[in-house]
C-alpha cells in the first residue's frame, strides 16, 4: 500500500533510507536475491506514490532522487540492468540537475554497448548541467569514439586536459587516437614519472625519441633499464641518422650478441652494415682522377639544385628512378614542400619501398591526422615494424582488424609479429586466415625470412602448397 496518507514526508524518506541500508547489508552478506527484492521495493513504493512525491518540496524531491540513484547503482552491481535504468530515469525526473543519474545511465549503456545514441545524449545533458565534470567529458568522448566521431572525442579529451592537465585516463584515451602527439606524450611521460610506472615510461620515452630524435629520452630510458632492447634499437637508428655509423654499429653488434635471433635486431644490424659499406666504399683511381690527361680538361659547371617540382615532373610521368635520384638531391626545405604540398599515400608507399622511410612516415602522419583510413594505417604499421617497433606496429594492425577482420595483408603482418613472439598457434591462425582471403599471400610467406622459423612444420608446408 502507498506510504502517503500514513506518514509525513520526512518519515517516508527515512523508510526508504532504511530499506536501502538493509539492501546494502544484504549485498555485503552476499544475499543478492534479498537485496534485489528490497531495492525493487523502493522503486515500487515511489512509483505508487509518484503523484504525491512530485508535489513534495524541492529539498525532499532532491533527497528521493539521491536515494533512487544509489539504489540504481546497487542494482547495476547486481546486474539487474532494466530495473537499474528505471530507477535512474526516475531519479533524474525528480531532479534534473542530478548529474550522477545522467552519468550512471550513460556509462552503463556505453559499457554494455547498447543504445549508444541515448547514452551519448544523457552524457551531453550531464555536461550541460556541470561543464567542469571530468568524468562526464571522458565518458562523452568514449561515446563519440564508439560512433567513429573522432574529432568530437578528441575535443572532449582535450577539455578534460584543460581541467586537469595530468589526468592519466584522458591522456591515455587521447593517445589511442593520436599516438604520435608529441605534446601529449610529454605530459603522459611526466605523469608516469611521478607515478613511478617504469614499464610504460620506457615505452613512452622510446616513442618520444623516435618522433623527436631527441637523445635525452633515450638516455632517460637507459638510466632506468640499461639493457632495454627497444631503446637500444632506437639509439642505433638515431646514431645512423646522425651519420655516426661506427657508434651505431657498436650498439647493433652488442644487440646481435644478446638477441641473435631477433628479427628487428637482425634488420637493424643489416641496415647499418650495408650503409657503412656504401659510405666507406673505396673510390677507384680512374673515378677520382680520370686518366690524368691534360687535354680535354673542361670548365666544371656548378649543378643547379633541383626543386620539388622537378621531382614531381619525373614522378608524375612514371620516371620513378629519375624522381628518386632527384629526391636525393633535394635540400631539406624542398623535401618539406614536397611532403606538405603533394603528400599522398601513393608517394608515401613509393618512398617507403625505396628506403626513404622517415619521409614516408611524415606523409602518413599528415594523412592520419585528416582521416584514419585502412591503407594509411597499414602503411604506418609497416613503417613501425620495419623500424623494429613491433608492439606499436601491432596496435595499428589491431585497429585495422577491428574495423575489417578480412584485411588479408594486416593478418599476414600479425602472423609475422606473433611468430617473433614465439606464438606458433597465433601465427598459424593468422596465416590460415590471410591465405584463405588472399591466396597470393602464399608467395609472400615463402619468401619471408621471419616465418621460415616454422618451415619444417607440417601445418606450414600444407599452407604454402
Amino acid at each position: 500500500m502507498p506510504l502517503f496518507g500514513r506518514r509525513r514526508d520526512d518519515s517516508t524518506i527515512k523508510t526508504y533510507e532504511r530499506i536501502l541500508e538493509d539492501a546494502k547489508a544484504a549485498m555485503r552478506n552476499r544475499e543478492e536475491d534479498k537485496a534485489q527484492i528490497l531495492l525493487r521495493r523502493i522503486l515500487r513504493w515511489i512509483t505508487e506514490d509518484m503523484d504525491k512525491v512530485s508535489k513534495m518540496s524541492d529539498e525532499y524531491k532532491k533527497r528521493v532522487s539521491e536515494l533512487l540513484t544509489e539504489a540504481g547503482e546497487n542494482m547495476l552491481i547486481l546486474k539487474d540492468y532494466n530495473y537499474a535504468i528505471k530507477m535512474l530515469e526516475k531519479a533524474k525526473t525528480l531532479n534534473y540537475k542530478n548529474v550522477k543519474a545522467w552519468l550512471d545511465i550513460g556509462r552503463n549503456l556505453l559499457q554494455r554497448n547498447t543504445q549508444i545514441p541515448y547514452g551519448i545524449s544523457c552524457l551531453q545533458e550531464a555536461v550541460k548541467i556541470d561543464p567542469n565534470n571530468v568524468e562526464a567529458h571522458i565518458l562523452l568522448g568514449d561515446g563519440y569514439r564508439l560512433q567513429g566521431q573522432i574529432e568530437k572525442a578528441l575535443k572532449e579529451y582535450k577539455r578534460v586536459l584543460e581541467l586537469e592537465e595530468s589526468n592519466e585516463m584522458a591522456l591515455e584515451k587521447f593517445l589511442k587516437i593520436e599516438p604520435n602527439n608529441i605534446e601529449v606524450l610529454k605530459k603522459y611521460a611526466e605523469v608516469l614519472e611521478k607515478k613511478g610506472d617504469r614499464e610504460n615510461l620506457l615505452v613512452v620515452y622510446n616513442k618520444l625519441a623516435s618522433l623527436t630524435n631527441d637523445e635525452s629520452y633515450i638516455d632517460k630510458g637507459l638510466q632506468l633499464d640499461p639493457d632495454n632492447k627497444d631503446l637500444l634499437i632506437t639509439k642505433a637508428y638515431t646514431l645512423k641518422q646522425q651519420n655516426k655509423y661506427s657508434e651505431a654499429l657498436e650498439v647493433a653488434k652488442n644487440l646481435m650478441e644478446k638477441y641473435p635471433d631477433d628479427p628487428a635486431v637482425q634488420l637493424l644490424y643489416g641496415e647499418i652494415v650495408e650503409t657503412e659499406e656504401e659510405e666507406f666504399k673505396p673510390i677507384e683511381v680512374e673515378e677520382l682522377f680520370g686518366d690524368l690527361g691534360i687535354e680535354g680538361i673542361e670548365e666544371v659547371e656548378v649543378e643547379e639544385k633541383p626543386s620539388h617540382e622537378d621531382f614531381l615532373n619525373y614522378y608524375e610521368n612514371g620516371q620513378i628512378e629519375k624522381a628518386l635520384k632527384t629526391f636525393e638531391k633535394l635540400d631539406k626545405e624542398e623535401r618539406e614542400k614536397l611532403i606538405k604540398s603533394y603528400g599522398n599515400l601513393q608517394l608515401a608507399e613509393t618512398l617507403f619501398d625505396h628506403g626513404k622511410i622517415r619521409y614516408a612516415e611524415k606523409i602518413v602522419e599528415i594523412l592520419l591526422e585528416k582521416e584514419r583510413t585502412q591503407d594509411a594505417l597499414y602503411l604506418k604499421a609497416r613503417i613501425l615494424i620495419e623500424g623494429g617497433q613491433l608492439e606499436e606496429g601491432e596496435k595499428y594492425l589491431n585497429e585495422i582488424l577491428k574495423r575489417n577482420i578480412r584485411h588479408a595483408s594486416a593478418l599476414f603482418q600479425k602472423a609475422r609479429i606473433t611468430c617473433v613472439k614465439g606464438n606458433e598457434m597465433g601465427t598459424r591462425n593468422f596465416l590460415t586466415m590471410a591465405i584463405k582471403l588472399s591466396p597470393e599471400i602464399k608467395e609472400m610467406v615463402k619468401k619471408d625470412s621471419i616465418l621460415q622459423k616454422y618451415a619444417e612444420k607440417e601445418w606450414f608446408k600444407k599452407l604454402i602448397l
